[in-house]
């Protein structure tokens, strides 16, 4: 059952931004914005050069569990929205984006607050090409005075390697930080 039945709660965040006219500006790592956010770079985890990923706040793979060309990765992506929205309508739509992967296998939810703010946050399995993959992805709404930030940090890693980088992952999900000046 869903927490905040709505209209809105079958799009997608990109539909629903698309819908209300609104855009989320890309926050860059080490601008002077009121909110910033980061999640922990663990042994064996690299950063990726911005220039490779235009658009994220922060990228990291894991080299060592590397399968052919694909890594295994944490994607922080965060920025402004303008103008404001509803936050309960934006996040019944967050799960969504998770859902309509192909072959999605949901294992757990929930609309927790995360440090404070509204927040979403799924965890699944789903299938990219020939791959099978475990990801988990938070939401977090960040108001401070009258800007809004969207907060989306994805760990994804093939599912067969799930368990050795289980304890990376979690440590990755409560390791997103949130500071509000």
């Amino acid at each position: 059952m869903r927490e905040f039945p709505t209209a809105s709660d079958e799009m997608t965040m990109q539909e629903y931004l698309d819908e209300h006219q609104v855009t989320c500006t890309p926050c860059e790592p080490d601008a002077a914005d009121s909110v910033a956010v980061s999640i922990p770079q663990l042994p064996g985890w690299i950063l990726v050069p911005p220039a490779l990923a235009p658009g994220a706040h922060t990228v990291l793979v894991n080299p060592a569990h590397k399968a052919e060309n694909w890594f295994p990765n944490a994607a922080l992506m965060h920025g402004a929205l303008s103008p404001t929205v509803d936050t309960d309508q934006l996040l019944a739509c967050a799960l969504t984006d998770s859902r309509r992967l192909r072959d999605w296998r949901e294992s757990e939810w929930n609309r927790f607050p995360y440090q404070g703010h509204p927040s979403a946050f799924i965890r699944g399995v789903y299938t990219a090409d020939r791959w099978s993959l475990s990801a988990t992805t938070r939401y977090t709404v960040i108001t401070d005075s009258s800007q809004q930030y969207l907060t989306q940090l994805t760990v994804t890693t093939l599912h067969d390697q799930a368990g050795d980088l289980d304890a990376d992952v979690n440590t990755m999900n409560v390791g997103l930080t949130i500071t509000v000046d």
